[in-house]
């Protein structure tokens, strides 16, 4: 007969066996698992890791108030793309923090940096706030200060210090590369005309200059134009930087793709600034509407002569050389800031918008839908404990996908939570598209 201590022994390790298979079985076996991963990963979109948690009090949210653009028709909220410097400000900075807004005007930025959150308060409402885009180590917030008056800061991540601060118009933001920053003020006079001024980010604040529009073989300046500094408003000349006053109507459009690189569209015209010595020059201009298609090639539809099609050309971020596109080239979508060109034939946003060559072999995107599935509860219990909640967030949670870093930003109404994202094959196609 067997003694009993070996039969213990014997369940003891069996019971021990059974649950190590349990722990890896959804392992792939290079990662130590003890079976194949070979099942689809959209089967297990139900659950995702919580990478980090942000309570938020009562009145406290991570959206701008009334925040704009002057190129974007519509304030926020914004749900959040890819994240890159093309797109329009979030309140969800990258996979790092998210910018609150808060009762009494007060207002803070809160990064997730060494595994803890780490807060920078301010006395005033945020109205933007971005990270630079190649190291992630400079935090550029726009403070509202009261009517029409706002500042700008420049800090540095993670110790808080201010590098610089200036008063400034209702946004900000840097430059594709990360190199530069871009502020603007809209003017008093004249009325269509945007004063802006860019600001490098690693350097020392350099001498205010103002474009002098005075470029051989290019058209001069409207009449009256201001064109020295002496000529600004007040507000106009206490703005630092290499400034520029551009002519600015309804459907006028910027895009800042390097710190000496800036396109302005609008009115039916396209200029490309370029900053040398300081100061900024017209490189070229022409007719026609100017959009972009970051990261790769700026787009432009010149309009034919009477009785003619229009004519398609594109040229690369940093010049004005124009190749034509072929006339039976499938047009192009409606431009809005979300797109990202991951080839001259595809373009793709992170709400499964695609056009052209190859879509089908794009993976659909799914993680938006199953985060909605997966936080509804939680947000359903929220919105029983706050009265907040069904004002900020009637319809459900606040999904604001980062697919290039993998991640998410998840908004429940009292929580907002930063998830890891499955790894689908979704997500590599974007790295490797983006590059990030």
């Amino acid at each position: 007969m067997i003694p009993k201590r070996y039969l213990f022994a014997s369940m003891f390790i069996a019971a021990m066996l059974m649950l190590l298979a349990v722990v890896q079985a959804p392992r792939s076996t290079r990662e130590g698992g003890a079976v194949v991963a070979t099942g689809a990963v959209e089967q297990t979109l139900d659950t995702f890791e919580t990478l980090a948690e942000c309570r938020l009090q009562d009145g406290w949210t991570p959206r701008f108030q009334g925040a704009q653009d002057p190129d974007q028709e519509q304030p926020w909220p914004y749900g959040g793309g890819f994240g890159t410097p093309w797109e329009p400000a979030s309140a969800y900075l990258a996979d790092q923090g998210l910018a609150l807004n808060g009762p009494g005007g007060h207002s803070e930025v809160t990064l997730w940096r060494g595994l803890e959150w780490r807060h920078y308060r301010f006395d005033a409402p945020i109205a933007s706030a971005r990270l630079d885009p190649a190291k992630g180590n400079r935090l550029l917030v726009t403070l509202t200060l009261g009517q029409d008056r706002f500042e700008t800061r420049l800090m540095e991540i993670p110790e808080g210090r201010v590098l610089w601060a200036t008063e400034s118009g209702p946004w900000s933001r840097f430059s594709w590369d990360g190199r530069a920053v871009l502020l603007g003020l809209r003017a008093p006079q004249p009325e269509a005309a945007l004063l802006l001024a860019t600001l490098p980010a690693e350097a020392e604040r350099p001498a205010s200059t103002l474009a002098a529009w005075d470029e051989k073989a290019l058209p001069p300046p409207p009449r009256g134009w201001p064109t020295r500094q002496e000529q600004l408003w007040d507000d106009g000349q206490d703005l630092p930087g290499a400034r520029l006053l551009t002519p600015w109507q309804p459907g006028a459009r910027l895009w800042f793709p390097a710190r000496d690189r800036l396109w302005v569209g609008g009115g039916g015209q396209w200029t490309l600034w370029t900053l040398e010595d300081g100061t900024w020059r017209r490189e070229a201009t022409g007719p026609g509407q100017l959009q972009a298609q970051p990261p790769l090639r700026m787009a432009l539809d010149v309009p034919g002569r009477k009785g003619e099609p229009a004519v398609r050309k594109t040229s690369r971020p940093d010049r004005a050389e124009w190749t034509d596109v072929p006339a039976g080239a499938e047009p192009w979508p409606a431009y809005d800031p979300a797109w990202a060109w991951w080839r001259e034939d595809l373009a793709a946003t992170a709400w499964d918008q695609r056009w052209g060559k190859g879509t089908a072999d794009l993976p659909p995107e799914r993680q938006r839908q199953a985060l909605l599935r997966a936080f509804r509860p939680e947000w359903r219990t929220a919105r029983g404990l706050r009265a907040s909640v069904k004002g900020w967030i009637p319809d459900g949670p606040e999904i604001a996908l980062r697919e290039a870093t993998e991640s998410a930003w998840v908004w429940v109404g009292e929580r907002a939570l930063l998830v890891r994202l499955q790894p689908t094959l979704r997500l590599k196609s974007v790295k490797t598209a983006l590059k990030r």
